[in-house]
């Protein structure tokens, strides 16, 4: 035993010590991604909403408000993997108004987007996909009505700034 010591010792001194897989918070399989909502590690198999604890017990209860606010058709947001280091999530809500949108009727504009998280030699391609529906469509590259709001606000902070400024 004290050779063990010893010898993790002298591999942490030289930097050659090799950390530890993570583990699948559901059933200790080593996990390959992280769920966005509850940060909690997970494998391939329990990444999936509906297959880990907390999200599953969230999406369950949010089931009558998960609907389109166009027509009120339920939609399901989703995640899941294809492979240990691809996942994609698809929260069925605009990214303009954080509305809930069905996909069939109500979904003006998909873009994906594409996020690379290193994680020691592995890193991980997280594929999100963000709607717009048709009101936030037309403005969907300042960002929708939320980034139209933000554009007011900052363009009236200025024009205030500019106006008390002068007028002292």
């Amino acid at each position: 035993m004290p050779d063990n010591n010893l010898r993790e010792e002298n591999e942490r001194r030289s930097g050659s010590l090799v950390t530890a897989t993570r583990r699948c918070h559901e059933c200790s399989e080593e996990a390959l991604g992280r769920c966005p909502e509850c940060r909690r590690s997970l494998c391939q198999n329990h990444f999936p909403k509906q297959q880990h604890s907390p999200c599953a017990e969230k999406q369950m209860n949010m089931m009558h408000t998960q609907v389109c606010y166009v027509c009120g058709i339920q939609v399901y947001p989703d995640q899941w993997s294809i492979s240990r280091t691809t996942h994609f999530i698809d929260p069925y809500k605009c990214r303009g108004c954080d509305r809930y949108i069905c996909d069939e009727l109500h979904t003006r504009r998909k873009v994906d987007d594409v996020t690379i998280i290193r994680e020691g030699l592995r890193g991980h391609r997280y594929q999100y996909t963000n709607r717009y529906c048709d009101l936030c469509a037309p403005l969907y590259q300042i960002g929708g009505i939320k980034g139209l709001a933000r554009l007011v606000v900052i363009a009236g902070t200025i024009i205030a700034t500019v106006f008390f400024y002068l007028h002292r």
